[in-house]
């Protein structure tokens, strides 16, 4: 997903959307991520004073994470709605263009980052997970032999 910006302006009056299936296996490695759905971007864009490239994407994946609980796996659908600004002359607030081209990959894989939660569960995984709970007596005199020299010690 990668335009000039000859190209954008050239397209901005004959069709401005786009839509496309990409391939982030690849941007799995160093992540909590274990996989990936293809991602579905669908979007268009509007081009203010030959300045200012403005997208409008709708971003549809699925990740596979670790269960926090129990380290299955667990399909977490992310549905996003971006809007991504491009600027020719700095400015902070928006992405600057370096060169002539845009490229909305880094952009795309950064929402899905950010929108890809701490940690997830499974559906009913505390029914598998067990505690062992110990009843004290609290009558019961329980004296740690390590720590029986402590009680005659005096500051």
């Amino acid at each position: 997903m990668k335009w000039t910006i000859h190209e954008l302006m050239k397209l901005e009056n004959v069709d401005n959307t786009f839509e496309e299936t990409l391939d982030f296996t690849d941007y799995l490695e160093n992540t909590d991520i274990i996989g990936i759905s293809p991602v579905k971007v669908r979007g268009d864009f509007e081009i203010y004073d030959q300045n200012e490239f403005v997208f409008y994407m709708d971003i549809d994946c699925t990740l596979i994470l670790a269960c926090a609980i129990t380290l299955d796996d667990v399909e977490y659908p992310i549905h996003l709605t971006v809007e991504e600004t491009f600027s020719i002359t700095p400015n902070k607030d928006f992405h600057s263009i370096e060169g002539i081209t845009i490229d909305l990959l880094p952009i795309i894989w950064s929402n899905i980052i950010l929108e890809k939660p701490m940690r997830v569960v499974r559906e009913n995984a505390y029914e598998d997970f067990a505690e062992d709970l110990i009843e004290i007596d609290e009558d019961e005199d329980q004296i740690n032999e390590a720590f029986l020299n402590l009680k005659d010690f005096k500051n």
